[in-house]
C-alpha cells in the first residue's frame, strides 16, 4: 500500500502538468483562427509567467532537497528567468515576449535536465517535462511567427 500513493502522487503531478499545457494549446488555437476580440499572445503570456514561476518554485524545492547532487547555479538561474520573463510582460509587446518566454522555458528544462542527470530526480519526472516543455514552446512560437488571425 505505501506503493500507492507514491504511485498517486506521481499521476497526479502528470496530471497537473499536462493540464497546464492545456491553456497554451488554446492559447496558440485561438490566436491561430482568431478568436474573437481575444488577444490570445496577451493571456498566454500571463498564464506562461505564471508556471515558469511554479517552475522555478520546483527547481527551487530540487535544490533544497539535494543540495550535494545539484550546483547552486539552480537558485540563481531560476530567478534570472523569472525576473527576465517579468521583465518581458512590462517592456516587450506580447509577440515578441512569447518568444523570450520560450526561450525561458528552454532554460528551466535544460536545467531541469541537469537535475534528472546528477539523480536529484528521477528519469520519468524529466521525460514528462522534456515532453510538456516541447507543447509549451511549439504553442509560444505560433504566438510569435504567426500573424493573428492566419487560419481565420
Amino acid at each position: 500500500m505505501a506503493g500507492q500513493g507514491k504511485d498517486d502522487n506521481r499521476l497526479l503531478m502528470q496530471g497537473l502538468t499536462y493540464a497546464g499545457a492545456l491553456p497554451f494549446i488554446a492559447g496558440a488555437l485561438s490566436h491561430v483562427i482568431g478568436f474573437g476580440d481575444v488577444n490570445a499572445a496577451n493571456l498566454t503570456c500571463y498564464w506562461a509567467f505564471t508556471i515558469l514561476m511554479f517552475m522555478a518554485g520546483t527547481l527551487w524545492g530540487i535544490q533544497v532537497v539535494a543540495p550535494q547532487r545539484v550546483a547552486p547555479n539552480l537558485f540563481i538561474a531560476s530567478n534570472a528567468v523569472v525576473l527576465g520573463t517579468c521583465a518581458a510582460l512590462w517592456f516587450v509587446p506580447f509577440n515578441e515576449a512569447a518568444l523570450l518566454f520560450a526561450l525561458g522555458f528552454g532554460v528551466l528544462w535544460w536545467l531541469d535536465k541537469q537535475a534528472v542527470r546528477a539523480g536529484a530526480t528521477d528519469a520519468a519526472y524529466g521525460t514528462m517535462r522534456s515532453r510538456v516543455t516541447g507543447i509549451v514552446v511549439a504553442c509560444l512560437v505560433v504566438l510569435a511567427v504567426v500573424p493573428m488571425g492566419a487560419l481565420g
